[in-house]
């Protein structure tokens, strides 16, 4: 089998380069540009107070940083909506934890008094029914309060995109 080995197999010779014998050179490279496109003397390649006042225009940074503020401003309304809503609802789970814990105790109580397996059986069911019915109006009651907290946080977050959209539009249309 044949194969180039130059430069892999003994790296005291340079690779090959494709089928040119003229290694590649930066001159050579630079040859593919315009000359004076690579000029040292910047004045010439662009105008430096056309170039600042543009800046200028483009970059408000006083308005920038307005914007920014405000930003950060929805950011901290925004987080801490959210950790009053989880707040909220790790205290419904908790007090649903607890009056658990009370309905188990009244469970077993309720149990213990039961005269036959007909009656076990039935107070199980009716208590078995109390439980479900606690459970999925916390559930309900939770994931109410999320639903909530997320139209409001997407509202916030929304309003504050619509006044950033504006201000870019303003500042865009203010450089033209």
């Amino acid at each position: 089998m044949l194969r180039c080995t130059k430069g892999v197999d003994n790296p005291s010779e340079p690779p090959h380069s494709g089928g040119n014998n003229n290694p590649p050179t930066h001159e050579r490279a630079l040859s593919v540009f315009p000359s004076n496109m690579f000029n040292n003397d910047f004045s010439k390649m662009f105008d430096p107070q056309q170039a600042a006042q543009a800046m200028q225009k483009l970059f408000d940074m006083n308005s920038a940083m307005s914007m920014s503020k405000q930003n950060m401003e929805v950011m901290k309304k925004v987080s801490s909506l959210w950790a009053d809503t989880l707040s909220t609802c790790t205290e419904k789970q908790f007090k649903y934890a607890q009056s658990s814990m009370e309905d188990c105790i009244e469970t077993m109580r309720e149990l213990s008094t039961a005269k036959g397996m007909d009656d076990y059986m039935q107070k199980q069911a009716k208590l078995s029914q109390k439980v479900a019915e606690k459970a999925q109006v916390t559930a309900q009651d939770m994931a109410q309060q999320w639903q909530k907290t997320q139209a409001q946080c997407t509202d916030m977050i929304g309003k504050q995109m619509m006044q950033g959209m504006e201000w870019s539009k303003q500042t865009t249309s203010s450089t033209k």
